[in-house]
This record gives structure tokens, C-alpha cells and sequence, in this order.
């Protein structure tokens, strides 16, 4: 008998958990959409967007997979800026398929607590290198012509520099 009511006290106790904090499930929904969408599962990030922002969110990523490869999604934290909405940072690196260059770009994205399901509503680069959320990519200073290298022909990627000491 003490068998008995010690093994249903036991399985009573196991379930009653306790429900998850929002900011637990604000966690949980930003690292799904985001590793879904790092991994090319734009379906299954979509789920996470809110409807107002999808287009945007489709149009921002529409490279990724493409033209740009994604090679990191670090989740940088979040910011309750009420109680039913966040900010969330993440950090991506990443380079364009014809670069070798990986590129670091921080993103603040908007979530906002949608009767219980969290849902990503507008997203923006904070820093870094541009062109990863569709925006044109600026030209990175060791990009940029040198005079050294105006006369150079194109398509030539060698060249000698002579430095003399005196």
C-alpha cells in the first residue's frame, strides 16, 4: 500500500510543471526562427514571423542560401522593452558566395508576445558590414582602388610594389 500512494504521489508531483517564463519562450521561438533561417528552413522561420512582416522578412532574406552564405548566428541576448515586447540581438557571420571575406553584422530584431506565441514583427542591422539583410553592401576600404592600382588592368590580381630605403 505505501508502494501504491508513494508512486502515485510521485507521478502527480512529475506533472505539475511549471509553465514557462515569457522571456523562456521569447528565447526559444528567436533561436528556432533563426537557426531555421540560417539553415535555409525559411518555411519553418516563416512560422515565427508575424504576418504583417513576413513580405519584409522574405525580401531581407531572399539571399541567404543564394548569394550569401550564412556560416553563424550567435544569440547576443535580449531586452524586455515591455512586457509584451523585446528586442533581440543576434550577431551573423557571414560572406557572399564570391568573397572569401567572412563579414560580422550585429541585427536587433523586434518580437512581440502574441497571446502567448512570440513573433518576430521588424528586424534592422545595428552594426557591422552592410548587405546582409538585403540592403546594398558598401565597399570595404581595402576594396576600394588604391591609386597604386589605378593603371592596373582588370582581371589581374598580382602586381609588385617597390619600396626603396634611402
Amino acid at each position: 500500500m505505501r508502494r501504491v500512494l508513494l508512486a502515485l504521489s510521485l507521478l502527480s508531483l512529475a506533472s505539475c510543471g511549471i509553465a514557462p517564463s515569457s522571456s523562456q519562450r521569447l528565447t526559444e521561438a528567436a533561436l528556432e526562427m533563426n537557426t531555421a533561417a540560417r539553415f535555409g528552413r525559411m518555411d519553418v522561420a516563416l512560422e515565427r514571423v508575424g504576418s504583417r512582416a513576413r513580405q519584409d522578412f522574405m525580401s531581407r532574406h531572399a539571399d541567404w542560401g543564394t548569394r550569401i552564405r550564412v556560416v553563424d548566428v550567435e544569440f547576443g541576448g535580449f531586452e524586455m522593452t515591455q512586457r509584451d515586447e523585446a528586442e533581440v540581438y543576434l550577431d551573423v557571420l557571414w560572406l557572399p558566395n564570391d568573397e572569401a571575406t567572412v563579414r560580422t553584422t550585429r541585427i536587433a530584431q523586434r518580437w512581440r508576445d502574441e497571446r502567448g506565441h512570440w513573433e518576430l514583427v521588424g528586424e534592422e542591422r545595428k552594426d557591422g558590414d552592410a548587405g546582409l539583410l538585403g540592403e546594398p553592401a558598401a565597399k570595404a576600404a581595402d576594396e576600394a582602388a588604391s591609386a597604386g592600382d589605378a593603371g592596373r588592368k582588370p582581371g589581374l590580381s598580382l602586381h609588385t610594389r617597390v619600396i626603396l630605403d634611402e
